[in-house]
């Protein structure tokens, strides 16, 4: 679990992208509630924080997929899968989420030079 904003930081219907452990992540906030879900598109892998944010629903701005911030559900084409999704916590005022070693990208792996 790892602080990532505080909850002053978004008010209810904003959202900011975030780099935790090398996990791209859009934060988002609807209705008091806290969410957190990959920051690109399974689709094409825009970055979704440039896009809308209404009510549960986040859109790629690229070619309008849409999501449902609660369970990274994809609602609509050209998207077919959905968003990872990531634990979130709220205490001391500050917004944690939980990423584990699964959720981090892979290290590049060098071979010999020959």
């Amino acid at each position: 679990m790892r602080p990532i904003a505080s909850q002053v930081d978004l008010a209810d219907g904003e959202m900011i992208a975030r780099d935790v452990d090398g996990v791209d992540m859009l934060l988002c906030r609807v209705d008091g509630e806290y969410y957190a879900v990959s920051n690109r598109c399974s689709h094409a892998k825009q970055a979704l924080v440039a896009g809308k944010l209404r009510g549960h629903e986040v859109n790629c701005p690229l070619h309008g997929a849409r999501f449902d911030v609660r369970d990274g559900r994809c609602l609509a084409a050209p998207a077919t899968q959905p968003l990872k999704t990531y634990p979130v916590t709220l205490a001391g005022g500050k917004v944690n989420v939980t990423v584990t070693a699964d959720d981090r990208p892979a290290r590049p792996q060098f071979g010999p030079l020959v």
